[in-house]
C-alpha cells in the first residue's frame, strides 16, 4: 500500500510538471519469448517456451532551478507476490545539486556507481548490449542506494570522474534502515577517448542479520537460512570500448564476505561482451560471464556457474531494438561448473525493447 500511494503521489506531481512543461518524460518497456531446454531433467519436463511481459519504465527528469535537477524512475515490474504478476517500484528519485563547475551533490535513491553496468544503463533494456544483466547483478552487487553523494564529472583532459556516497545498507528499505548500518561506495574513471571509460569502484556494507532488502541483488540467489551478521566488501573493475564498429565490455569483481562462523569467503565474478556493428544496425556478439563462489559463502547461495552466449542484435532505430540470444549455463572447462540440477540449462531468448 504505502509503495502505490508513493506512485501515485509521484504521478500526480509529475503530471503538474508536465503540464507546467518543465519536465522530460521517456516510457520503456520490452517483451520477451523463451524456450529452456535441462539436459538434467529427470521428470521429463525438458522443454519449456512462453511470452512474457518485461519490465516497463516510467523515466522522469528535469530542471528545478539553473542548479537542481531531478531524475526519477518508477518500473512496473513482475511479482510472484502479486495478485496481478505485477508490482509497482520506485527505482530512482534523486535531486542533484551543481554547487561548483562539473561537481555536484546528489540526495535520494539512485543507482550505485560501482560499474559501469550499473552506473550507465537503466531499467529500459533497449540500452542493454545482451538481454540480461550480468550474473554478478543477481548475486552481489547493491544495486540501489539510498542516501547521499558528490559526484565529479568530465574533469581535465582525460574527462576524470569520481563518485563518493554515503548509503543506507542492503538490509535496508526505502522507508527505514536496519539499525545504524550505512553502506560506503567510491567509484573513479576516465574516459580517455571518445567511446571508452575505464572505471573501479568499491563498496563496503554490514549486515548484522544477512536479510535482503530491495536496495540489495535478487533475492531468489540470497542465502536465506544464514541469519548471521555478514561483513561485505566489494572491488569492481570495469572497462568499456563503444566505437562506430567495435563494443567491448568487461566487469571484473572481487568479493569478500565475512561471518564469525566460517571466516572470510573470496569469490569472483567475470563478465565479458564483445559485438561488431555492420551496416550501423546489425550486431552479432558473444558473451560469457563467469561466477566463483568459495565454499565458506554464506552470504548468498554457493555457486561456481559459467554463462556463455551468441546473440545478435538488430537496432531499428533508437526506440526499438530486437535482440536474440542463445546460451548455455554449465562448464566450458572440465570440474569447473557446480550449479543445482535445474539451474544447468540451455536457453533461447528474444526480447523486443522499445522507448516512447
Amino acid at each position: 500500500m504505502k509503495v502505490y500511494l508513493l506512485v501515485s503521489i509521484s504521478i500526480i506531481s509529475v503530471s503538474t510538471l508536465i503540464a507546467q512543461r518543465q519536465i522530460q518524460v521517456n516510457g520503456f518497456g520490452h517483451l520477451g519469448y523463451e524456450n529452456n531446454f535441462y539436459p538434467n531433467d529427470s521428470i521429463g519436463q525438458d522443454d519449456f517456451g512462453s511470452f512474457t511481459l518485461g519490465e516497463h519504465d516510467l523515466f522522469v527528469s528535469g530542471k528545478l532551478s539553473d542548479k537542481v535537477s531531478f531524475l526519477g524512475e518508477f518500473v512496473f515490474k513482475g511479482s510472484a507476490s502479486s495478485p496481478s504478476g505485477f508490482l509497482a517500484s520506485i527505482e530512482r528519485a534523486r535531486i542533484r545539486y551543481n554547487y561548483h563547475k562539473k561537481h555536484y551533490l546528489l540526495v535520494g535513491k539512485m543507482h550505485t556507481a560501482l560499474n559501469y553496468w550499473n552506473d550507465v544503463y537503466h531499467h529500459g533494456r533497449i540500452f542493454f548490449p545482451t538481454i540480461d544483466r550480468p550474473l554478478n547483478f543477481s548475486f552481489f552487487v547493491p544495486i540501489h542506494s539510498l542516501g547521499i553523494r558528490l559526484q565529479g564529472q568530465d574533469i581535465g583532459k582525460y574527462k576524470f570522474g569520481y563518485d563518493v556516497q554515503v548509503a543506507n545498507g542492503m538490509e535496508s528499505t526505502d522507508i527505514s534502515s536496519s539499525g545504524f548500518n550505512f553502506s560506503y561506495n567510491a567509484s573513479v574513471h576516465i574516459k580517455p577517448k571518445f567511446g571508452t571509460r575505464l572505471m573501479a569502484g568499491f563498496n563496503n556494507d554490514f549486515l548484522p542479520t544477512n536479510t535482503h532488502g530491495p536496495h540489495a541483488h535478487a533475492g531468489s540467489f540470497h542465502n536465506h537460512m544464514y541469519k548471521g551478521s555478514v561483513s561485505l566488501n566489494q572491488f569492481h573493475v570495469s572497462v568499456a570500448r563503444f566505437q562506430t564498429k567495435f563494443e567491448l565490455l568487461n566487469e571484473f569483481a572481487i568479493i569478500g564476505s565475512r561471518t564469525d562462523s566460517l571466516g572470510l569467503s573470496v569469490n569472483y565474478t567475470n563478465y565479458i561482451y564483445a559485438g561488431y556493428r555492420i551496416k550501423e544496425k546489425y550486431i552479432p556478439y558473444v558473451m560469457l560471464d563467469a561466477l566463483i563462489t568459495s565454499d565458506k559463502e554464506l552470504h548468498t547461495r554457493r555457486m561456481n556457474a559459467l554463462k556463455y552466449s551468441l546473440g545478435f542484435r538488430w537496432e531499428f532505430s533508437d526506440k526499438l531494438n530486437l535482440k536474440v540470444q542463445f546460451e548455455k549455463y554449465g562448464g566450458l572447462f572440465e570440474g569447473f561448473d557446480n550449479i543445482p540440477m535445474l539451474q544447468e540449462k540451455y536457453e533461447l531468448k528474444m526480447q523486443l525493447s522499445y522507448a516512447i
